[in-house]
């Protein structure tokens, strides 16, 4: 029963954060459109997101008769997935500074971990398996924080966390007080 809970609970967490990269879309879009020169890389992002949410979301490959979920293929399929949406932020947001767009880094952050925690489910599964072990629910855990980060750094654009704060002063780019 719990099993089962927590299968559906993931399936369903999935479109939440789905809907949550297309409301961000809409946000910024609706944003951009008070400000008609105003900067386009929010709304663009939260489109690109959203895109490659949907292409790889669970309920959306069981409309369509493939259940991803019933492959250890998945964590790799995610894996490139984010690799791609990295690629694509990169060129949507090139040139643009993380202290003007602060959502960039967020963004750039939460896909590399859960690039890094598919890839590792991906190995466990394949080439390691031994059972349930404290990894599985650092991934499950994780995954969701980082999408739930990057949600909120789409709709605030703001340093929350501290991250652009960090990463200047890990760059020598932070000025003495």
């Amino acid at each position: 029963m719990l099993k089962l809970i927590q299968e559906n609970f993931g399936v369903y967490l999935a479109a939440f954060i789905m809907w949550g990269f297309l409301m961000s879309f809409l946000y910024n879009m609706v944003k951009k459109s008070s400000t008609p020169n105003g900067d386009k890389t929010l709304m663009w992002m939260s489109l690109a997101l959203f895109i490659s949410y949907m292409m790889s979301d669970p309920l959306l490959n069981i409309a369509l008769g493939y259940n991803i979920l019933d492959s250890s293929f998945a964590y790799m399929i995610w894996a490139v997935s984010d690799l791609l949406i990295l690629l694509i932020i990169s060129l949507i947001a090139r040139g643009r500074k993380v202290t003007l767009v602060p959502a960039k880094l967020y963004i750039f952050t939460g896909l590399l971990i859960n690039t890094s925690l598919f890839l590792g489910m991906y190995y466990d599964i394949n080439y390691a398996y031994t059972g349930d072990w404290w990894f599985w629910s650092f991934y499950t855990v994780t995954v969701n924080v980082m999408d739930i980060m990057m949600l909120i750094a789409l709709f605030s654009n703001k340093d929350f966390l501290g991250l652009v704060r960090l990463y200047k002063g890990l760059t020598g780019q932070a000025r003495l007080a």
